[in-house]
């Protein structure tokens, strides 16, 4: 019987030592046990491991980007599977580090419409080096009873915002918060640009960044975006000068507590925000926008290859497995907006408590777009955030604003090259 368990023991060891472990990134840390998407990540690697037993996975835990980013400039072979965010992802790509997916798609029959926006809408110039596992889209986040107590409506249009500053009374509460400040993400205002800009910037044409990197926005677009902002704190009256200085988390804070009526946010935050006080007090509409018909620039967390790693099979078999439509709806329960069209008829995405994850994909399909990004838009961010704030404090003009925007980020992009 001892001989029996120790030959057992030798086999499972020597299994375990003949697995092929690949490095993921990821900023979801295993151990926090207030997030729900964590959770849903450990799943999904259990059932992949279960599925794949000669393959193991271990996790790099990244939450600002800074190490990956460290490991694919100087062309490291780990990790071997990078999650990165799609605005982000130009700059990994840019490093000729990352393979590209087109003809490992192809063969293996990944469709091209299963996904809430098509898969050849992820592609940088022709080629696709990243498959999206979910979608995110600004949604407008508010308080229902501060909204009620003032007699406002959810706004559909950007009109509507400013229509409804004289509303607000209560001296604390900020009607529409838009946040010029530089905390919280990964670089620069990007709070502004992520939730604002890159949808008011793009306007009609679709037009953010060339594939070059230069702005391809209209200085009309970026004059009509910054005025619209400008009118909210000075015309408007609806947003305070207090959203010069917040960002990510301020505006996290503020919807929280209630001292913010309502704003563009990320859907992403919503159920956090619920789970730390908000509760039924918090709804969500659609962003609002020039039209009620606009498009809204949508985004999304993406799973790359490393071409420099030794075990790109095992890392794209793990890849093909984190987007198919079974590890997706495991990954719907931590909460996220799942890439896959198919994944939507897993019981759980029926069922009545992912109601706004269902609504907030329709809305992704019906008025998402994705745009171009630049390689260096951290530090656009930054530039654009500086800009905002002196446009503000300073009392400067859009025209001024967008010259410096266009100068300092040409001046960037140039010493980037």
């Amino acid at each position: 019987m001892s001989v029996c368990t120790g030959v057992s023991a030798a086999l499972i060891d020597r299994a375990i030592a003949q697995a092929t472990e690949i490095v993921y990134s990821t900023f979801l840390d295993p151990n926090n046990a207030n997030d729900p998407r964590a959770a849903a990540q450990t799943k999904m690697i259990q059932a992949f491991e279960s599925k794949y037993p000669d393959i193991k996975i271990k996790l790099l835990v990244d939450p600002t980007g800074a190490t990956v980013t460290r490991a694919v400039k100087s062309r490291s072979d780990t990790p071997d599977v990078i999650r990165v965010v799609s605005f982000g992802l130009p700059e990994y790509a840019a490093t000729g580090n990352l393979v590209p997916l087109n003809d490992l798609v192809k063969k293996d029959g990944i469709p091209d419409d299963d996904w809430l926006l098509p898969l050849s809408t992820s592609q940088i110039d022709g080629k696709l080096f990243a498959l999206p596992q979910d979608f995110r889209i600004p949604i407008l986040t508010y308080r229902k009873s501060a909204l009620q107590e003032a007699g406002v409506a959810p706004p559909k249009t950007w009109d509507e915002v400013c229509t409804a500053g004289t509303k607000f009374k209560q001296p604390n509460v900020n009607g529409f918060a838009v946040p010029l400040g530089a905390t919280g993400g990964i670089g620069g205002a990007q709070s502004l640009a992520e939730f604002f800009l890159s949808t008011m910037l793009v306007g009609s044409d679709g037009r953010y960044f060339a594939p070059d990197g230069k702005i391809a926005f209209s200085k009309e677009n970026f004059v009509r975006a910054s005025t619209t902002i400008k009118d909210l704190f000075t015309k408007c009256k609806v947003t305070s000068l207090r959203s010069a200085q917040m960002g990510i988390n301020e505006v996290h804070d503020g919807l929280r507590s209630g001292t913010i009526a309502m704003t563009n946010y990320g859907l992403y935050r919503f159920k956090t925000l619920q789970a730390q006080g908000a509760g039924e007090d918090l709804g969500w509409a659609p962003a609002p926008s020039y039209t009620e018909s606009d498009k809204q620039t949508v985004y999304s967390y993406t799973i790359a290859l490393n071409k420099q790693s030794k075990k790109q099979d095992a890392a794209w078999t793990f890849m093909k497995f984190v987007i198919s439509p079974e590890a997706q709806a495991i990954a719907a329960e931590g909460g996220e907006v799942v890439s896959r069209k198919s994944a939507y008829t897993a019981p759980y995405l029926q069922s009545d408590v992912a109601k706004n994850q269902k609504q907030w994909a329709e809305l992704v399909s019906q008025r998402g777009r994705a745009v171009s990004y630049s390689p260096i838009l951290s530090t656009f961010h930054t530039i654009l955030g500086e800009a905002f704030q002196r446009m503000m404090l300073k009392d400067e003009s859009p025209e001024n604003a967008y010259a410096e925007v266009v100068k300092r980020y040409d001046e960037a992009l140039t010493k980037a090259q």
